[in-house]
């Protein structure tokens, strides 16, 4: 398996198919839905952005890009995390396009 190296962490690469597998599993075998992977993920993402900014996000202006997919929704819920902890968010997104968990998010954070 192939990592990348993010802030002293190995983080394991996977394709398209491997990761709609990994999505299937979770909800198949784990009944892990894809509303509790998508607030893990985008919490993940969130501590990690704070990693980066030495630990703390409080008054730093963010700038977050989401698509309207469910990758997208994740950066929705790193959004909400972060304006939690104190950051400036702006968030760029085409909400005339998002639909089913995404648009839950987007509804969420706003």
């Amino acid at each position: 398996m192939d990592y990348i190296s993010v802030a002293d962490l190995r983080i394991p690469v996977v394709n398209t198919a491997e990761m709609r597998e990994v999505d299937r599993l979770m909800i198949e075998k784990y009944g892990i839905q894809l509303l509790q992977m998508m607030e893990n993920a985008g919490r993940n993402l969130a501590e990690l952005a704070r990693r980066f900014l030495d630990g703390s996000v409080s008054g730093k202006q963010i700038i977050v890009v989401a698509g309207k997919g469910n990758n997208g929704g994740g950066v929705l819920v790193a959004a909400r995390h972060l304006y939690n902890w104190g950051a400036q968010i702006t968030v760029l997104l085409q909400t005339e396009e998002l639909s089913g968990i995404p648009e839950l998010q987007w509804n969420i954070l706003k």
